[in-house]
């Protein structure tokens, strides 16, 4: 079990204050908040998958739904930071609902990088530009982004909203299987795997959307291989409020284990990242409202087969009550949309083959969304060169209320 959240811990913020890290997973049913039960519809504590809903269950649901937000975003404080400039200056509108930018910022500690504070400025200060332009994303969402300058990325392009994900202290304790205890046995010291957490998770969620609610856990200590193991990697997920539209709309992001850079053989590094989907399976169908849609993205190092066929034979199963097999993905569902001869559809293209940054698409019960577009803000420029090794992309969204099931 997740020992910290079991004992109700406090994660420090940015700015100092603590927010709850949320239930336990492992070996539990799935739980809420007593406070929060009897203001949303009972799925969030766990329908049984295939229900059929009549009309008057789905209106129902609406309305407990619509009840709750209002006294859920009072409570944004004690789950996220607020950006002190930013208080009273709502974000300009964009013509699409939601837009969500997800990128690796390669904000590595040093020795492992140096001189990156400059591309830091640099990102923030774009996507500062395409706020002033009235077409920055709504959410970003970061990966890699362990130092202080990599941090304020959000906060200097100007969001409202910043949430982090685990820190380096956050702990879950899940139950070892023998086949763990053998894999946790062969562990190296030279590759980093013997010395605990040197840095939290990396993960950085920023919204100009009120953040309703906050679930974030690391993964399990033995679910990790090589160098990878010096960070808390994890999982976080958040709830937003979207203005204009009945239903709130969830973001995840999680950056899991890295294949050639962990240092490790292939079949090493492949069983971590094999326990580390289990892990996320565990954490969604614990955690995840099935009312809502979700837009999962992030840094999924899918770099051979072996790693793909894992992803995709899994990840059908983390959502209950939906009839996708495998969630739809942005990039691939856009990348058509683009000029062929356009530099954005070539750095596309590259994110699309190197197969490391998704944007999974998951419908909820009472809402879709649909990827309508792309742009390519942080790809390379006309010299070839990049603020980051990866490309950050940003995909448009559309809701769509579904249907209620006769």
């Amino acid at each position: 079990m997740d020992g910290e959240d079991r004992k109700k811990p406090q994660v420090r913020s940015r700015h100092g204050s603590k927010s709850p890290a949320g239930p336990p997973l492992l070996g539990l049913p799935r739980l809420c908040c007593r406070s929060l039960h009897a203001l949303l519809p009972p799925s969030c504590c766990g329908n049984p998958p295939g229900r059929r809903l009549q009309n008057r269950a789905t209106l129902m649901d609406e309305a407990r739904m619509q009840r709750g937000l209002n006294i859920l975003a009072a409570t944004a404080l004690a789950f996220t930071s607020v950006n002190p400039a930013l208080a009273s200056n709502p974000a300009p509108a964009a013509p699409a609902p939601l837009s969500v930018l997800t990128y690796n910022v390669k904000g590595l500690p040093w020795p492992v990088a140096r001189g990156r504070t400059d591309a830091f400025r640099q990102i923030a200060a774009r996507l500062l530009t395409m706020r002033r332009e009235g077409r920055q994303p709504h959410v970003i969402v970061l990966q890699e982004a362990f130092t202080d300058a990599a941090k304020r990325i959000g906060q200097d392009a100007g969001y409202r909203y910043i949430v982090y994900g685990p820190s380096k202290a956050q702990l879950t304790q899940a139950r070892m299987t023998a086949e763990d205890q053998r894999f946790a046995e062969e562990a190296s010291w030279l590759k980093g795997e013997t010395e605990g957490k040197w840095a939290d998770s990396g993960l950085e969620i920023a919204s100009d959307y009120p953040v309703l609610n906050v679930q974030r856990a690391a993964f399990p200590g033995f679910a990790c291989a090589g160098f990878d193991c010096l960070a808390n990697k994890g999982v976080l997920l958040v709830t937003l409020k979207i203005p204009g539209e009945p239903t709130p709309f969830a973001i995840a992001t999680a950056h899991l284990n890295s294949r050639h850079s962990s240092g490790v053989s292939d079949g090493r590094s492949l069983y971590a990242y094999r326990r580390q989907l289990d892990f996320l399976r565990s954490f969604f169908i614990a955690r995840r409202d099935p009312a809502i849609p979700l837009v999962f993205a992030g840094d999924f190092n899918i770099s051979e087969l072996a790693r793909r066929t894992a992803l995709f034979e899994q990840i059908g199963r983390w959502w209950p009550g939906t009839e996708e097999r495998v969630p739809r993905d942005g990039l691939r569902t856009c990348l058509a949309r683009l000029s062929h001869n356009s530099r954005a559809f070539a750095d596309a293209t590259f994110a699309m083959r190197r197969a490391r940054d998704w944007q999974f698409i998951v419908p909820g019960r009472l809402a879709a969304i649909t990827a309508i577009g792309m742009t390519v803000p942080f790809g390379r420029d006309p010299t070839g060169a990049m603020l980051s090794d990866h490309v950050g992309y940003v995909i448009d969204y559309a809701a769509a209320r579904m249907k209620p099931t006769a």
